[in-house]
């Protein structure tokens, strides 16, 4: 399929003289507004969803099979709104130049909702279909169908909704499109995919361009088998693991490597518990050692993945670089509580090790606000972190009862109060009472982890394993630096960051005044110098402490942070208050 400009793709005949119909499809990502108001957008993102990139590739395919006839052209246009300011009359424009046309707001969070109702609903004002899809609504109906505030503002912008995976019923989709029957309501959540006679997913270079390290998404397969209570992907893609061929994850690697590709993001929620997870890696590291490939691949796993036979040594091999833990808590008692009984303390530690003796950059999911914490509790958790557990970057997030799990079920049928804007649901924000802090407090000590955690001083720690266990370095120095400060400047969680932040006054969410431009504009320059002058700085001083401690290396001064198992002499030094609950709670789990 001929591409025009890497964001709009036609399909193949489109250049034919005799065409007789054409439908045009603008894909859209929105992002959300922030406590200003603002959309959130950047010049270049840390990364993009791959969802976008999965259902073009569905159209791409469908359009391939000529499903509407073969007369028919089809054309995707693109947009990702996290790094790109939408312009609606030009946009619509566009979509006049078809006979048929749609906007499909694509894999919308619960944050995003509020966002993409907006944008829907100026298209379909001005008389242009739309539909959404993704996790939101899927986790809602799947699991809250009645939940009033879960749809608020769908019925009265006339859009429509799409409820579960797209793969099976593309071609009806398409067909509603071009006959102008698109119907209010589809729920496909019995139409479970077949991965394995999946199309392939095709690279979207226009998207990856605009992401700072040029990440492809990679989706291995769906689902998960543990049965995590806040968690919303089992309740759509459900429990059993579903998986692509390795032959088409082969197929689209290479494709994404020959145009230029190095760095891939594998989506899926439990890498170490794919049925092929064998198969990908040996295929991996085939095509790394024929294409002499040095790329960075990232990869999320549970907390037991290093006791899989081989795995941790398959994935090196593969050029997997590194790994998320969805760590969640270091308290027997909060973990037994989420249903995340698969998480053993007194094994994180060795776990741990194994990971960054294999030269990984570890990355952990760590929520704030479980029922048990409080303010003295966390403070200790993150002295054990520091201390005890040799974890590089943890990711915060407040405990949310996202539309979709089984918290958020259980919170409806008591009646339990929660806040009814879905663009708080990003768990960076508190949206129910906890029984031992309050709102505010809770929101606070969020922010306060990110910066006790990320201090200059355990910098130097993070930064000596590194040295001594080959991590790359110059990823784990900028990403620790950039975690600590883009928290600390945007409040936002950094995944949803990036470079030179965009706050476009024209999407600014209602009820919030448009500020006059031109001291706007001023404004918006000197805080993006200001923040970019202090992370450059801090940065800098991050890369002069790296090269003393590489001199101390050299000199054998830093053997004393070397990692080494429970197995090779050392005890574990989790906090023995920790240690002593962890045989029972464990057994509890179980």
């Amino acid at each position: 399929m001929a591409k025009t400009d890497g964001s709009i793709n036609p399909s193949p005949s489109l250049s034919d003289a005799g065409s007789r119909e054409s439908l045009g499809l603008l894909l859209i990502k929105p992002s959300q507004y922030d406590d200003n108001g603002y959309v959130i957008q950047w010049w270049r993102a840390f990364m993009f969803a791959n969802t976008l990139n999965v259902v073009e590739s569905l159209i791409q395919d469908a359009a391939d099979r000529q499903v509407l006839g073969a007369d028919m052209r089809i054309e995707t246009r693109v947009i990702d709104e996290m790094t790109e300011v939408m312009n609606p009359t030009a946009l619509m424009r566009w979509l006049d130049g078809f006979d048929s046309r749609a906007v499909l707001l694509v894999g919308v969070q619960t944050s995003q909702f509020p966002r993409a109702v907006d944008i829907g609903r100026e298209f379909t004002r001005a008389g242009y279909p739309v539909v959404l899809g993704g996790f939101h609504v899927s986790g809602s109906m799947a699991m809250v169908p009645d939940w009033a505030p879960a749809f608020a503002g769908i019925e009265e912008a006339g859009i429509s909704i799409y409820a579960g995976e797209l793969e099976s019923k593309v071609d009806l989709l398409l067909k509603d499109i071009k006959d102008g029957a698109i119907k209010p309501v589809y729920n496909m959540l019995h139409a479970t995919a077949d991965l394995l006679s999946a199309p392939t997913q095709r690279p979207t270079v226009a998207l990856v361009n605009r992401t700072i390290q040029k990440f492809h998404g990679l989706e291995i397969g769906r689902g998960c088998p543990f049965v995590c209570s806040f968690c919303t992907i089992i309740n759509v893609h459900g429990r059993v693991m579903r998986h692509r061929s390795p032959d088409a994850i082969r197929s689209y690697v290479r494709e994404c490597v020959k145009q230029g590709g190095k760095s891939f993001f594998i989506t899926d929620d439990n890498f170490s518990r794919s049925p092929v997870w064998r198969e990908v890696t040996q295929e991996l590291t085939k095509l790394r050692r024929k294409l002499n490939a040095q790329w960075d691949i990232s990869i999320q796993v549970d907390a037991l993945a290093t006791r899989v036979p081989g795995f941790v040594e398959a994935c090196r091999e593969a050029g997997i670089t590194r790994v998320f833990i969805g760590l969640e808590s270091v308290r027997p008692d909060n973990l037994k509580a989420t249903g995340k009984g698969q998480n053993k303390v007194h094994q994180l530690r060795d776990m741990m090790v194994t990971w960054k003796q294999a030269g990984m950059l570890l990355y952990a999911g760590v929520i704030i606000g479980l029922p048990n914490d409080t303010p003295e509790r966390i403070a200790e958790d993150i002295r054990i972190m520091q201390e005890d557990l040799p974890l590089d970057l943890p990711e915060f997030f407040v405990m949310t009862p996202l539309p979709g799990s089984a918290d958020h079920r259980r919170l409806v049928t008591e009646g339990i109060d929660m806040d009814l804007d879905m663009n708080n649901y990003d768990t960076a924000h508190v949206t129910t009472d906890h029984p031992l802090m309050s709102r505010a407090d809770l929101k606070a000590l969020l922010w306060r982890c990110w910066r006790d955690y990320h201090s200059w001083s355990h910098l130097k720690t993070v930064l000596a394993r590194g040295l001594l266990h080959g991590q790359e370095m110059t990823e784990l120095r900028s990403t620790f630096v950039c975690a600590r400060y883009l928290a600390a400047l945007e409040k936002l969680n950094p995944a949803v960051c990036g470079a030179i932040r965009i706050r476009d006054p024209r999407t600014r969410r209602g009820g919030f005044p448009r500020p006059a431009v031109l001291p706007h504009l001023v404004r918006q320059v000197v805080g993006n110098l200001v923040n970019g002058g202090v992370l450059l700085a801090v940065l800098l001083a991050a890369y002069g402490l790296e090269l003393s401690l590489r001199w101390q290396m050299r000199r054998g001064k830093l053997e004393p942070y070397r990692l080494r198992l429970s197995t090779e002499g050392v005890a574990s030094n989790v906090a023995p208050k920790l240690t002593a609950d962890a045989e029972g709670a464990s057994a509890a789990a179980e």
